[in-house]
């Protein structure tokens, strides 16, 4: 009940003190200054994304580790790096059994999975040129 009579006396109040306040309208050139500092904000902010690392600098990062790897050391008999002999003789032994010998696709499906890839790859090229166009 207390609670009740608060938030009335807070309503009354909100009231008045919203009666009390004058109204205020822009200026009529409000919506053109708007724009034009609009504007003015897009033209200064035109920000020219730079790489990180520069080519200059990837190209020495690329040398130094071609130098480190592909050039052997002089004074050693053994190079820094040695790569082990890697034996593939097991596959031989490995026998799959043919898992695909009876199945065969019609050739309905195929013709259908040849015209699906065809449409998605006109699909890809439309949109992508229509993007381009849209967000140039």
């Amino acid at each position: 009940m207390e609670e009740n009579k608060k938030n009335k006396e807070i309503d009354i109040f909100a009231k008045k003190y919203i009666q009390e306040i004058k109204e205020e309208s822009p200026s009529k050139d409000f919506t053109t200054s708007l724009m034009n500092a609009i504007i003015l904000e897009n033209s200064k902010s035109v920000t020219v994304s730079k790489a990180l690392i520069s080519k200059k600098a990837w190209f020495v990062i690329l040398s130094i580790v071609f130098a480190l790897v592909l050039i052997p050391f002089k004074s050693q008999k053994k190079s820094l790096f040695t790569i082990p002999e890697l034996d593939f003789s097991f596959f031989n032994k490995i026998q799959v059994p043919n898992i695909l010998e009876n199945f065969s696709v019609s050739s309905t499906v195929l013709y259908a999975i040849f015209l699906f890839g065809l449409m998605l790859i006109a699909q890809v090229f439309f949109l992508k040129n229509h993007l381009n166009k849209r967000f140039e």
